[in-house]
């Protein structure tokens, strides 16, 4: 059985990214958003969410920029069609918690699979802002970056809603003592 992934998390973040769950390989390096394929990190720094291309293993270096990291679900797993609905209310249950006593200032749903497990009586498909908060903070939903995603493909299509995200925040100074 693989460890789970560790939150990097603190209170009075700008924002908090709430993936689905780790992958089997992120769980094996332990690092948020490892696997090659995956743009996460390129398109934080192309949006303007960090000042510096983070790679994987530089996962830590979030909190510096003010943003935290997590996931709705503990299990590693290949693809998120492997994870039981009973696991995912269980992870938002969790997680609710976690969001209401760190108290970030914008929770940022990595993949549109959680929205109706965190969300479900949101009524709004699809990324962007919502008016529902999560745990008592804004929400805003944000395409899956795999490159497996059919619905967004390629890096632009989302590129578009990270960098949304980013002018949602625009006026946020950050919080954190340089």
């Amino acid at each position: 059985m693989l460890p789970p992934l560790p939150d990097i998390v603190a209170p009075d973040l700008r924002v908090l990214f709430v993936g689905i769950n780790p992958s089997v390989f992120s769980s094996k390096v332990g690092h948020h958003f490892a696997s090659r394929g995956n743009p996460f990190w390129r398109l934080l720094h192309a949006a303007g969410l960090t000042p510096v291309l983070l790679r994987p293993d530089e996962d830590r270096r979030l909190l510096e920029f003010d943003l935290g990291i997590t996931n709705g679900c503990e299990r590693p797993s290949r693809t998120a069609a492997e994870l039981s609905r009973a696991e995912l209310l269980e992870g938002a249950t969790l997680l609710r918690d976690k969001v209401e006593r760190l108290r970030p200032r914008r929770v940022a749903i990595v993949g549109l699979t959680l929205v109706p497990v965190l969300l479900p009586r949101a009524g709004e498909p699809g990324p962007g802002a919502k008016r529902a908060t999560f745990g008592g903070a804004p929400v805003f939903v944000l395409p899956n970056p795999s490159g497996l995603n059919q619905a967004y493909p390629g890096f632009q299509s989302k590129l578009v809603w990270f960098r949304r995200l980013r002018a949602t925040m625009d006026g946020a100074p950050s919080r954190r003592a340089r």
